[in-house]
């Protein structure tokens, strides 16, 4: 299990739990995971600390054999991705022109 990448949505205090909380999302194997985590500290405690309790929370999460809450979602599904057109190839066809 190879980490990819965390990302932190909007960290929040909680004053009346005394916590800051998050979704933090994680990519893994071309999925993306999202747990909902927090972390008891104080209003003043520096960010540095949050940050990495957030994220090893949302690592034992992530590596625990029963995750409990967790949102999936696959990077890129088959088939839903939008199609691309090249700018160029419409703007040919309505001009009547043939790519080369």
């Amino acid at each position: 299990m190879y980490i990819e990448k965390i990302q932190f949505d909007n960290v929040r205090y909680n004053p009346e739990t005394s916590a800051f909380e998050t979704l933090v999302k994680i990519s893994d194997g071309g999925q993306s995971y999202a747990y909902p985590v927090h972390v008891t500290a104080s209003l003043y405690a520096e960010f540095g600390i949050i940050a990495r309790g957030l994220a090893q929370k949302a690592r034992a999460l992530h590596r625990a054999h029963d995750p409990g809450l967790r949102l999936t979602r696959r990077a890129d599904p088959a088939g839903t991705a939008p199609r691309r057109t090249a700018r160029g190839s419409i703007i040919d066809r309505l001009m009547g022109r043939h790519a080369a």
